[in-house]
């Protein structure tokens, strides 16, 4: 336990957002303009400019994870359903109660409706409020919570699709591949939280659970039912209203369930699929900046005194959460991912300055040519001599009068 966690490189290349910024100001400036009629295609223009390709006649079909989206617009009216669910054959009393609650929350905007035994997510409006912010939060709010419900509903009650997702399947060799390192991250989780448990040191161990829970994420992105799962089990040990020892023995729980998926059950999620609303957010490096203001000064300041173990706790957390919660371009991503991959199994004193230079490259814009594996000690050592050079030059210089 003296050594840093072990580093999975993750399946999948990390995407970055493909927002046009520009789009969306353009958007709100068409709805103040009063042309309404161009505020959906503009929203979707910021979204992505490949969705244009998507429309037929005066109808988009976008598919989004497992369901597809349907979004009509007229000249009087904008339409927005989602097929959920076939629940014919479903466990239905729970189901329903179920679908009644959502309703309530976390659904803000958007409806559940029931059409015989078929279950859509629906929206409508006059043209004339279509503000961008709304119907974004509209288009946002159905692609998460049908892509996640779904696979729950399913798997809970016998609920099924109403149509099949449109999946890309990884070769077996990469499910088994990923399989393996999935339960080495649990299973390096679990020995790390039980040392710091039997240690006393409940920062730690929480820290642990963050971290192993991200890292699963990070390097696998399952989707599917254990996605849901996974995203439940990070949402629980960040619950204020559970008491803190109870968090630490529902996330170890947590781990146990996930450590105890079979390989089959664990590849059915497996999978690429399309994505319209990321769930995720766009992370831009000025958030980014402010967001780890106080861990940057509290991992400086750790390492200044030799709390070292700390404070690579404290940057790994930052670093899986920022790629668990945004989409981010290559120039925030490569030196963190570099960062991570050189402190792989390092002691303490060696990970966690290794990993604060991965932090340093985006809070600072200092890349040192992306050698976050160095020896700090040389480079300090170096820096010394040339504060010792230049002041020897200056005494040079000086003249007693």
């Amino acid at each position: 336990m003296n050594k840093n966690n072990t580093y999975f490189p993750p399946i999948h290349a990390k995407k970055a957002a493909t927002r046009q910024d520009e789009k969306w100001d353009e958007a709100i400036a068409l709805f103040n303009s009063k042309q309404y009629n161009k505020v959906l295609p503009t929203i979707l223009d910021y979204v992505g400019s490949h969705l244009q390709s998507k429309k037929n006649g005066n109808t988009y079909e976008i598919a989004h994870g497992s369901v597809v989206i349907t979004i009509t617009q007229t000249a009087e009216e904008l339409l927005i359903k989602c097929p959920f669910l076939n629940i014919e054959n479903a466990k239905k009393v729970p189901l329903m109660r179920k679908l009644a609650e959502i309703r309530m929350h976390p659904l803000n905007l958007t409806n559940v409706t029931l059409e015989n035994d078929l279950v859509y997510f629906s929206f409508s409006c006059p043209i004339n409020l279509c503000e961008p912010y709304k119907i974004y939060g509209v288009l946002r709010e159905i692609c998460y919570y049908a892509d996640s419900y779904d696979d729950e509903f399913i798997e809970k009650f016998d609920a099924t699709h109403l149509q099949e997702p449109n999946i890309t399947p990884l070769p077996d060799n990469v499910k088994e591949e990923a399989y393996s390192n999935y339960q080495k991250i649990i299973e390096e989780g679990i020995r790390r939280f039980d040392h710091y448990m039997e240690n006393r040191h409940e920062n730690n161990a929480w820290y642990t659970l963050n971290i192993t829970l991200k890292r699963i994420e990070f390097y696998a992105e399952p989707q599917g039912y254990l996605r849901t799962v996974l995203e439940n089990a990070i949402d629980d040990i960040f619950d204020r209203n559970t008491p803190f020892q109870n968090r630490l023995l529902n996330g170890k729980a947590s781990l146990e369930k996930l450590q105890s998926y079979s390989i089959d059950k664990f590849s059915e999620d497996l999978y690429q699929v399309e994505t319209f609303i990321p769930h995720k957010y766009s992370g831009k490096k000025e958030n980014i900046r402010e967001n780890w203001e106080d861990s940057y000064i509290d991992a400086r300041e750790m390492i200044a005194n030799s709390r070292f173990e700390d404070a690579t706790n404290l940057l790994q957390s930052c670093f899986y959460g920022l790629f668990y919660y945004n989409l981010v371009d290559e120039s925030i991503s490569n030196p963190i991912t570099d960062a991570l991959a050189q402190a792989n199994g390092l002691d303490w004193n060696q990970a966690a300055p290794t990993l604060l230079k991965g932090m340093e490259a985006v809070m600072e814009d200092n890349f040192l040519d992306n050698d976050y594996g160095m020896d700090l000690s040389k480079i300090m050592g170096e820096q010394m001599q040339q504060s010792m050079a230049a002041m020897q030059q200056m005494m040079k210089n000086f003249k007693v009068n």
